[in-house]
């Protein structure tokens, strides 16, 4: 009986399961634009450009405020009040990101900026204009500090590089229009419209 059970087993191979034929599907990398994250990536991306692109039109057209403000003494502060709030703002913003949801300082970040931007367009002294040029800088900071924390928590390790090189380009591209776009503006309506004019987008962006 046991030769005969033996030669059947020869014979007739018991039959695999479904898992021991076929593997299982290998899962689909994460991407770049997936529905769970992609508006993560825009939003952050389109606030570091508005951000890049006031940072870069300023010194455009400083040389015309100069002209309508005066006190050429403080000219280089309207450059010094900026990158000293911006050091401030990435401290600020990095501490506050690791305590609280990003989202938070985020938006106080976002605030500060236009708050800036207001103060800036409006400003009837270069004294003030400097005031506003350091909320600027303070929001400047935070918003690209808290950005790389979003996507530190938010997107897979796999994806960081593709994702720091898409934002990169929100420095890249205003670098190569936001000078034509301020003396175009400056020349046609004012520069204070340099300022103003990225409120309502800053709005719009949020």
């Amino acid at each position: 009986a046991r030769s005969t059970t033996g030669a059947l087993r020869e014979r007739h191979p018991p039959v695999s399961g479904p898992s021991e034929r076929t593997p299982a599907p290998a899962q689909r990398p994460p991407g770049l634009w997936d529905p769970a994250h992609r508006w993560v990536l825009v939003g952050v991306t389109c606030l570091i450009t508005v951000v890049a692109m006031e940072a870069m039109a300023v010194s455009t057209v400083m040389p015309i405020v100069e002209d309508d403000l005066g006190d050429i003494w403080l000219y280089g502060w309207a450059f010094s009040a900026f990158y000293l709030g911006d050091l401030i703002g990435i401290v600020l913003g990095g501490r506050a990101a690791d305590r609280v949801k990003p989202v938070l300082p985020l938006l106080v970040g976002v605030a500060v900026f236009t708050i800036g931007l207001l103060i800036g367009g409006f400003a009837p002294s270069m004294w003030v204009l400097v005031l506003g040029r350091g909320l600027q800088g303070v929001g400047a900071g935070v918003v690209p500090a808290v950005a790389y924390v979003c996507v530190a928590r938010g997107f897979p390790a796999s994806i960081h590089p593709k994702v720091f090189a898409v934002m990169s380009t929100a420095w890249v591209v205003p670098s190569l229009i936001s000078p034509l776009l301020a003396s175009a503006v400056a020349v046609t309506i004012g520069w204070r419209w340099v300022f103003l004019g990225l409120v309502p987008v800053m709005g719009v962006v949020v």
